[in-house]
């Protein structure tokens, strides 16, 4: 009977989400939300009762109304027949309009033309969208396309891009959209992160009502700045980590980040990396954590890539090619708009016969730094292989124009001139 108390035998079963539920495409209330993602597999219908923000039958209604559409599963429970009468209410919409761009914020006096300067400024109002809208993917992108809207946006906001302009007060607006960008990335990347954040998006509520002063400072005007994406995200989290348990993560977290330090200092980068990364996990919002890991993994992909670059002289296998690739992609993930890394991007694919890849980097490193004899040299290397001996050569005595004691260029230049005798 559908309107019949829930049984005990209903209270000890677990529900899960169907197989074919999208919980992004509902259209939930904030306590709905949460409840929807406390439904994980493993969770007891008696103690979903128990984990706050409902009450019991407001509980049991929600459940059993999941049930008749065919959103959630609990074994041994026949789906309902009807529905009862809805209690939770839908919360209000929130409506947020902009206003055309400020006109006196454009100037002509800077190294900006004035479409980047509106581009910027257009980008600039999305920073406070959820990760998703600001990365422009939908909430169901896979990794791969994340990563890929992540690096293409980020070689159009990377402050480096503009390295040595005039920039007036968009250097700060550029400098808070790649910060945004790159929080986005760094909680969309890791799926624990991922989904969390996709369960808070429906439970902002918890943000106001958190009160525990072991996790939100009283003394508000004591901050030296707003808090990030990914620390509003920490502040969502349904349940608090006791103190004992968190502080005993923060030393774990310590004490891994110290034994990466010292696998640094002393050229074990690899299990620099590995340790670094574990410190993360135990505190995925520790700022210097990531910058430090980054750091490392830029360290461990260069070492990488210059041992794949002296192995070319005597081939490689098409597992090492792939792997090249990969740690090519990586350094330019981290280090999008420095031109060494781009210039290293374009000898991987020199040697991997990807003259279209090659070209895209080193013409990136070039624009980047025009002067640079050692990014000559690879554009010279980038025309060899697409046969075009005689751009070859130009390049080549641009480079030594540049660096006259360039041996490698000297020797290129030596052999294409035997050659086109």
């Amino acid at each position: 009977m559908l309107d019949s108390d829930v049984s005990e035998e209903d209270l000890i079963r677990i529900p899960r989400l169907a197989s074919d539920c999208d919980p992004t495409a509902l259209e939930l209330s904030p306590s709905e939300g949460f409840l929807l993602s406390r439904i994980d597999g493993q969770t007891s219908w008696k103690l979903l009762r128990e984990i706050g923000g409902l009450t019991s039958d407001e509980v049991d209604l929600c459940i059993e109304e999941w049930l008749y559409q065919g959103l959630i599963d609990v074994e041994g429970r026949p789906p309902r027949v009807k529905r009862r009468k809805r209690l939770i209410s839908d919360p209000p919409e929130k409506k947020k309009t902009q206003g055309p761009i400020d006109a006196s914020l454009f100037e002509d006096d800077l190294d900006l033309d004035l479409g980047v300067q509106r581009e910027i400024l257009e980008y600039e109002r999305k920073i406070d969208l959820d990760h998703f809208k600001l990365l422009g993917v939908e909430a169901s992108a896979d990794a791969r396309s994340i990563k890929r809207a992540y690096f293409a946006l980020s070689k159009r906001f990377h402050p480096d891009r503009y390295f040595r302009k005039n920039l007036g007060h968009y250097a700060d607006r550029l400098h808070r959209i790649f910060k945004a960008l790159s929080e986005a990335y760094e909680v969309l990347k890791d799926p624990t992160n991922r989904k969390e954040y996709e369960a808070t998006l429906t439970a902002d509520f918890y943000v106001e009502a958190l009160d525990n002063p072991d996790v939100v400072t009283s003394d508000k005007a004591s901050r030296q700045e707003p808090l990030s994406a990914a620390e509003r995200l920490r502040y969502r989290m349904p349940f608090r980590v006791p103190s004992a348990l968190r502080e005993d993560k923060n030393s774990k977290g310590d004490e891994l980040f110290r034994a990466a330090m010292q696998s640094e200092k002393m050229g074990r980068l690899t299990e620099a990396a590995s340790n670094m990364r574990l410190a993360v996990a135990f505190d995925p919002f520790n700022r210097e954590y990531k910058r430090v890991l980054g750091e490392v993994q830029a360290k461990l992909a260069l070492e990488r890539i210059e041992e794949f670059l002296t192995d070319a002289k005597t081939g490689f296998s098409t597992s090492e090619q792939s792997e090249a690739r990969r740690l090519a992609e990586e350094i330019l993930l981290l280090r999008p708009d420095d031109a060494e890394m781009n210039n290293l991007a374009a000898r991987v694919y020199v040697e991997l016969e990807d003259a279209e890849r090659a070209e895209e980097y080193c013409a990136r490193a070039l624009e980047l730094e025009p002067e640079s004899g050692a990014f000559r040299r690879t554009r010279a290397s980038v025309h060899v292989l697409c046969g075009n001996k005689g751009h070859a050569v130009s390049e080549l005595q641009k480079a030594l124009e540049l660096n006259s004691g360039d041996l490698e260029a000297q020797k290129m230049l030596q052999a294409l001139r035997i050659k086109r005798r």
